[in-house]
């Protein structure tokens, strides 16, 4: 919407398109009477915020505000509504704890529109503050003996924005992985059967190395038990050869070498220096880098040696 001025917001027709969005989105485990009360009560409210925006006198409101503010009213009735229903809030109860969250929501997104608050920053109070007002609302119920503990604490525990947030993350990632070619999932499954006996840590970094889609794909092979009499060996074996020749060529550790590279180092460097740069380190490091000073050696496995070495003379000025 173009940032006109506010009386050329129609928020009627703003409140019924969020109305129709809100019936398309409605969850499938909510009852037709129920999405009935979720699609009306955003249009009555929406239209009540819209309404009240619109005839505000001396308002410093553009149109585009006044939609921003009543779009965060029916996504944030959206989603709250969708809690108190599978709650088992009684309907008779539903329609005044969405008052409130309606009227906070309308309340806060103002004031901080007015002040240009950056949209992010906007998002994370309007949702601070939702919660709050949410939780009140209930416990004064609760007081009030209308709400008995267990559907409180139910009630509480619902967050429909982060079900929804999961699932569309969950959506992208099947869209993603259904555009993956035969044989990136063949090459997929093949280092599955690969790295499936490899030690956790190995496995982890491996892993990381990854996408999501391409994580994913190769966590549900890496799960799946007789993994190889599944594959066709053929296709393995040409998977095994290129993921062989895309391997760097491994290099042999020299312990002696390592040693010396550090030895050097230390000895070229102010001693504070280097126990400024060990400080933190674990005893084992420190004693190998202090060896040095009393010309004894310190034994570690080859490639932690040459590890301690390369981060001296990285960080040694």
């Amino acid at each position: 919407m173009a940032q006109g001025d506010i009386k050329t917001f129609d928020c009627d027709a703003f409140a019924k398109d969020l109305a129709g969005q809100a019936s398309q989105v409605v969850p499938k485990d909510i009852q037709k009477e129920d999405k009935d009360f979720v699609v009306e009560i955003i249009l009555r409210f929406c239209k009540m915020a819209g309404d009240a925006l619109v005839n505000e006198e001396n308002s410093k409101l553009n149109a585009q505000q006044a939609s921003l503010i009543t779009q965060f009213i029916g996504e944030w009735i959206f989603h709250k509504s969708i809690d108190i229903i599978r709650a088992g809030i009684e309907p008779k109860f539903r329609e005044g704890i969405l008052q409130k969250v309606a009227f906070t929501v309308f309340d806060i997104a103002k004031k901080a529109v007015e002040r240009d608050m950056p949209q992010e920053q906007l998002i994370t109070l309007v949702e601070a503050q939702v919660k709050k007002c949410f939780t009140k609302a209930l416990e004064d119920l609760k007081e009030k003996g209308i709400l008995n503990e267990q559907i409180t604490q139910n009630a509480l525990a619902q967050s429909n924005i982060d079900a929804m947030a999961v699932e569309q993350v969950e959506e992208e990632t099947v869209n993603e992985i259904a555009t993956m070619s035969d044989s990136k999932i063949i090459k997929l499954a093949s280092l599955a059967v690969l790295i499936r006996n490899f030690p956790p840590e190995r496995m982890k970094g491996i892993l990381q190395k990854f996408n999501k889609p391409e994580r994913d794909v190769l966590l549900r092979y890496l799960k799946m038990p007789n993994l190889e009499e599944k594959l066709d060996l053929k296709a393995t074996i040409k998977c095994f050869e290129e993921i062989k020749n895309t391997l760097p060529e491994v290099v042999v550790v020299s312990y002696d070498k390592a040693y010396k590279k550090m030895y050097k180092i230390v000895k070229n460097a102010h001693k504070n220096e280097i126990l400024n740069i060990i400080d933190n380190e674990r005893p084992m490091v420190k004693e190998f880098v202090l060896s040095c000073y009393e010309h004894k050696k310190k034994k570690l496995p080859a490639y932690i040696a040459d590890t301690i070495s390369k981060y001296l003379e990285e960080n040694v000025s």
